[in-house]
């Protein structure tokens, strides 16, 4: 079983495709009103596209999705609940900048932390980190998306 990507990510990497296309077309064609024209396309085409892969990965202009990531990341099979704790003591201080994932399950068998949205009316707050336990021991990872 295969899995295509998403239309909108073919239609972004499309736009890329057109604009770079365009830019090289810049240097073949000898008027510089038509070499504006062209920039101004390319840019036209190309700033959809950079939108549409910034709102697939949110970390590269949101700090708070870089720290959660981090989180997630730090978090490695075999850990105890109290490293995993730790983990998230050491990332999130309580003097640093991130204010800390909220704990939404906290049973023996599963730990579950989602993403402070850091502001009241944001509508970020559903990332989620799911960890299944046994033996105190994260057996199971699962990052859940917005």
């Amino acid at each position: 079983m295969s899995s295509a990507p998403p239309p909108i990510l073919v239609l972004a990497i499309l736009g890329i495709v057109v604009s770079v296309i365009m830019l090289i077309t810049v240097f073949r064609v000898r008027r510089w009103g038509l070499k504006v024209l062209l920039v101004l396309i390319a840019g036209l085409t190309l700033a959809p596209s950079g939108l549409i892969l910034v709102s697939v990965n949110p970390e590269w202009v949101d700090a708070r999705f870089r720290s959660y990531k981090d989180f997630y990341e730090g978090i490695q099979l075999g850990m105890t609940r109290e490293e995993v704790m730790a983990l998230q003591v050491q990332l999130y201080p309580a003097d640093g900048p991130r204010r800390p994932p909220h704990i939404m399950v906290d049973e023996i068998e599963s730990l579950s932390f989602f993403m402070d949205p850091e502001d009241p009316e944001s509508c970020v707050n559903c990332e989620a980190i799911l960890l299944s336990l046994k033996d105190a021991k994260v057996v199971a990872k699962t990052y859940s998306p917005d």
